[in-house]
């Protein structure tokens, strides 16, 4: 996959002042929006508009990468979050 993520460490800005606590309020307001983007029935879901559902998921991600970067998410808790998910490769979801 060729996108790069780390670009939007670039946004930080966007919740600058905020609080984690509020920068949590904007998260969920985030989440609930790309919500909105699904259409659910009591048989099947599906995405209303695909640009929308998107764009509201890379605003969710925006929003949650501020939310831990004001949080004081340190290089220490990405690499215990990365080997978790490696152990996940391994005992989780072995075939």
């Amino acid at each position: 996959m060729g996108i790069d993520f780390n670009k939007l460490m670039n946004y930080k800005s966007l919740a600058y002042g905020a609080s984690s606590m509020a920068q949590l309020g904007k998260v969920k307001e985030e989440y609930k929006e790309l919500l909105a983007e699904v259409m659910e029935t009591s048989t099947f879901s599906y995405v209303k508009d695909r640009d929308k559902f998107i764009a509201e998921g890379l605003d969710l991600i925006t929003a949650t990468i501020n939310m831990l970067l004001l949080s004081g998410l340190t290089e220490q808790d990405f690499e215990k979050h990365i080997a978790k998910l490696e152990s996940y490769k391994v005992e989780k979801y072995k075939r």
